[in-house]
């Protein structure tokens, strides 16, 4: 849903077509949200998309989660603003399992027309990972490498301050480097985007997170499109008790309103 005028768009997930790539890791080692498949529906000037997504699984392990998420911003000539909320519910038997919350504020300006630069607030929690607060404020430049159709190729390096809680560790704070490579295309009517992320500690290259998702939409007529979206991240050096590795695939509905 890219062009002029405000834009809004519901997205009606599916998720129970897939859920995960086979058996996903008992817990997740951290969380590193991509945001790029969304921009990729910003309009021009002020926006809004509005997402829901369910996955549910039953015998040996019988759960049902939950995700609301969206977007709103703005997008001028120069200036690009854009706020992304997100909760997600694990319910059993009407009981909550876990939980997380997030919001990331972006803010991106265009110094040219392939060099940009990009700065942020973001603020998570998620019960499954033990992770009662995370904080980050960063920024930095990105640069267009490659044009491609429909897009093209995009690197960004920056840096990030973090503070972090647990539930099994004392509160610390951190210099991250906040570095990521996007790809952004289209494949005759198929609208591709990958992101990686490459996230060091600063004072100590071997802490550092990893991580590497992508999206295909594929238009199905003229409103509805099908997402299939793909995720693995690594954290080197993750809480106790909690994985290395969390990957995942989850199949969708998008529903847009021009």
């Amino acid at each position: 849903m890219r062009g002029t005028g405000s834009r809004a768009a519901a997205l009606a997930a599916a998720a129970a077509l897939a859920g995960a790539a086979g058996p996903a890791a008992p817990l997740a080692a951290q969380v590193i949200r991509s945001y790029e498949a969304l921009d990729r529906d910003a309009g021009d000037r002020f926006y809004t998309t509005l997402g829901l997504s369910l996955d549910a699984s039953g015998g040996n392990v019988e759960y049902t989660e939950f995700e609301f998420s969206g977007a709103t911003g703005f997008r001028g000539e120069r200036h690009f603003v854009r706020l992304y909320p997100a909760i997600r519910f694990r319910r059993n038997d009407g009981v909550t399992l876990e939980q997380e919350r997030s919001a990331h504020l972006r803010h991106t300006y265009a110094l040219t027309e392939r060099l940009r630069t990009f700065s942020f607030v973001q603020y998570q929690s998620d019960e499954a990972l033990d992770l009662e607060r995370r904080f980050l404020v960063g920024g930095g430049l990105r640069r267009r490498l490659i044009d491609l159709a429909g897009g093209g190729v995009d690197l960004g390096i920056g840096v990030m301050w973090e503070e972090e809680r647990t539930a099994t560790e004392p509160e610390v704070e951190d210099f991250r480097g906040a570095n990521l490579l996007v790809a952004n295309g289209s494949a005759g009517s198929v609208d591709v985007n990958f992101t990686g992320f490459f996230q060091p500690r600063l004072d100590d290259w071997d802490d550092h997170r990893v991580a590497a998702s992508g999206t295909a939409a594929v238009p199905l007529g003229s409103a509805w499109t099908l997402t299939v979206s793909a995720r693995w991240r690594r954290d080197a050096r993750p809480p106790p008790d909690i994985e290395r590795d969390d990957y995942g695939i989850v199949v969708g509905l998008r529903f847009s309103i021009d």
